[in-house]
């Protein structure tokens, strides 16, 4: 089982060769971070609600068995918290759903494909079809959290 801290640091490195996604956090790449567990450091959920507006926060969730093409692998859930800034009135705003789409359509400038197709560490497959959905931090404000699974190759 490979480190699921490095498909995060990777993962971020991608998210920052984005260019229209760093533009959407205010052309601030540091914006598009990694969160790992450290002790004695703050929670999770504590990370989540400091998170600035707007910002990309990246973090490991777990591990447990997932499976690809009939045999049993590990599998990595990745989660990507979402913080949008404020946009001004229009009649549809687009910030989350920008977000979302640059995440998974968007091409590194690195590459030649859109990230949902691209190989984030050498020992997993591309990610499984994400999901995106609504929560809410500890003073009740909502963000978006973008979930990521990656399924390792093989039993490193």
């Amino acid at each position: 089982m490979i480190n699921p801290s490095d498909i995060v640091d990777n993962l971020v490195t991608l998210l920052r060769a984005i260019p229209e996604l760093v533009i959407e956090v205010g052309d601030n790449p540091e914006r598009i971070f990694a969160y790992h567990d450290r002790y004695p450091q703050k929670s999770l959920q504590m990370a989540r609600y400091q998170m600035p507006a707007p910002s990309i926060m990246v973090a490991w969730e777990g591990s447990g068995p997932g499976s690809f093409g009939g045999f049993e692998a590990w599998q990595h859930d990745i989660s990507v918290s979402l913080r949008i800034g404020q946009e001004p009135e229009k009649e549809t705003p687009h910030g989350y759903y920008r977000l979302f789409r640059l995440i998974t359509k968007g091409v590194p400038s690195s590459g030649t494909q859109p990230l949902q197709y691209t190989v984030v560490h050498d020992s997993c497959h591309p990610m499984n079809t994400p999901a995106m959905r609504r929560q809410t931090d500890i003073e009740g404000v909502d963000y978006f959290e973008v979930t990521l699974s990656f399924t390792e190759k093989g039993d490193d």
